[in-house]
């Protein structure tokens, strides 16, 4: 698998951004995104993310409970300004 810059398309990367703000917009209290299917795999999320924090982005990265396993999987969500609302672009 291929790392690095050229690993995700532009577009992959938008549709990334755009299912992130639609899923903090549409789940306030619980706006952590495992993956963006089908662009983005669960196992690379962190790479994804990680250019879009390169890029400017303010992504974090959370823990959300996996009821099926009883265990935590890592999620990303857009880290809003304190006081600003998200919205998506």
């Amino acid at each position: 698998m291929p790392s690095g810059r050229n690993e995700f398309s532009e577009a992959a990367l938008s549709e990334l951004v755009r299912a992130l703000y639609k899923r903090a917009e549409e789940h306030p209290t619980s706006p952590g995104l495992i993956a963006s299917w089908p662009a983005i795999r669960e196992e690379r999320m962190a790479a994804a993310c990680a250019e879009l924090i390169r890029l400017g982005h303010p992504l974090f990265q959370i823990e959300v409970a996996d009821e099926s396993s009883r265990r935590s999987r890592i999620a990303w969500a857009i880290r809003a300004e304190t006081d600003q609302p998200i919205v998506m672009g």
